[in-house]
């Protein structure tokens, strides 16, 4: 599977392949979500999450610079730069 086939997919879907076949690597928190990073296929998705209402809003595939823009401060990747 990749990114475009996994995009076309509904919401429902995309949280049970997120779930069934993919690893979690991070989180994160913006404004009232709760954001999980997820590796799978081949590709990272993130699920955002909202404790308040038990509801799952969106899935959404990202790309690496994305990835490490928004996740910069999760990964020490100090020792890929000698």
């Amino acid at each position: 599977m990749d990114v475009p086939e996994f995009n076309n997919y509904p919401l429902k879907e995309k949280v049970y392949l997120v779930f069934e076949h993919g690893n979690e690597i991070a989180s994160r928190q913006f404004l009232y979500f709760n954001i999980k990073l997820y590796t799978l296929f081949g590709f990272f998705a993130e699920v955002w999450y909202v404790p308040n209402n038990n509801k799952i809003e969106k899935v959404e595939t990202l790309n690496t610079d994305e990835i490490l823009s928004l996740y910069k401060n999760e990964f020490d990747i100090s020792e890929l730069l000698k």
